[in-house]
């Protein structure tokens, strides 16, 4: 296959929009399920002291982020929960966590977690009934527990988001069945995450756009939900439905996600805050040249500039490009 180097920031119009100031938080990648696409199916097991939690909570609060995404693993399984909930607050962090649902299906644990700064939940929600979601994340009884913690949340007023990771195992009921039990759980926004074969998670059989994406774009249409997101996505896969994409670049605004340049605690804080977009189109470009190409075809399409192109692990992949003069502004006017 004929692949071409990709364009660096200076393709790229730096937008004016707001910046992410939330971070992701790793508690940690012990987990209480095993979800068959995980990044860390095989460290699972391992737990993070309280202290090096504490030490990241330091490093994000001094890099002046102002909320924070608590993610493992499965944060809310953390014997250390609610003094990790303490010391977010303590440093005047807004606290979000990403969940399988199973501990906050317990109305009293979700009542205390609130009192302790918890404000938010993104759900990940992959199937449709009892036996599409507990096959796909491994454990039983996971999507009785999953609705009844997203039916906790809208009792006590704490905001409800969903992640739907799109396999082979869901693709098929995405417009229909998914979209139907979505509906009525009304979260207030939903991303649809489609390859993302990074680091641990390359050990996952590719899964082809060309069979994620029709489904996507299906059930897009018929989702009465306030915010959609597809994320990290060809734009040629995407024609008519681009605005919903979200890319590495576009991740920079993307206020309701996690800050990208300061994930792994080594930026210096003080080299941050003083210019933080320039960091966050620096980190941007890094990333989608670790793990992105494209192919010489692109060269053809307007969007070269601000797709991220397609993960380097596969191996084989047909694209259409769309025609038109290349686009350097990452929200141009067409994605109103």
């Amino acid at each position: 296959m004929n692949v071409y180097n990709l364009p660096s920031t200076a393709k790229i119009e730096q937008s004016d929009r707001p910046i992410n100031t939330r971070a992701k938080l790793d508690t940690g990648t012990f987990c209480n399920y095993a979800c068959n696409f995980c990044y860390y199916y095989d460290k699972l097991h391992e737990i993070t002291s309280l202290d090096v939690i504490k030490e990241r909570i330091d490093y994000i609060a001094e890099c002046g982020m102002t909320e924070v995404d608590l993610s493992g693993g499965e944060s809310s399984v953390h014997k250390e929960w609610f003094k990790i909930l303490d010391y977010c607050t303590e440093k005047g962090l807004r606290i979000s966590c990403l969940s399988n649902g199973f501990k906050f299906a317990d109305i009293e644990f979700l009542k205390k977690s609130r009192e302790h700064g918890l404000r938010e939940i993104l759900f990940s929600l992959h199937g449709y009934d009892e036996v599409s979601h507990d096959k796909i994340v491994g454990r039983k009884n996971a999507f009785k527990r999953m609705i009844k913690a997203i039916q906790n949340c809208h009792e006590l007023g704490i905001i409800v988001r969903f992640n739907c990771t799109v396999t082979k195992d869901n693709f098929k009921q995405l417009d229909n069945e998914y979209v139907d039990l979505v509906n009525s759980l009304q979260p207030q926004q939903i991303n649809f995450l489609t390859l993302n074969h990074w680091d641990d998670a390359n050990k996952i059989e590719t899964f082809s756009y060309n069979e994620s994406t029709p489904a996507i774009k299906s059930s897009i249409d018929k989702l009465n939900v306030p915010e959609i997101v597809v994320r990290y996505t060809p734009y040629c896969f995407m024609q008519g439905y681009e605005h919903y994409v979200c890319n590495t670049y576009h991740h920079i605004h993307d206020v309701k996600d996690w800050n990208i340049a300061i994930y792994n605690h080594t930026l210096d804080p003080d080299l941050y805050k003083k210019d933080p977009r320039s960091e966050l189109y620096k980190k941007a470009n890094e990333n989608r040249n670790m793990f992105y190409t494209k192919q010489k075809e692109c060269l053809k399409c307007k969007y070269y500039y601000i797709c991220d192109g397609y993960e380097k692990v596969i191996k084989e992949i047909s694209l259409t490009p769309i025609s038109g003069i290349k686009l350097q502004n990452l929200f141009p006017e067409t994605f109103a």
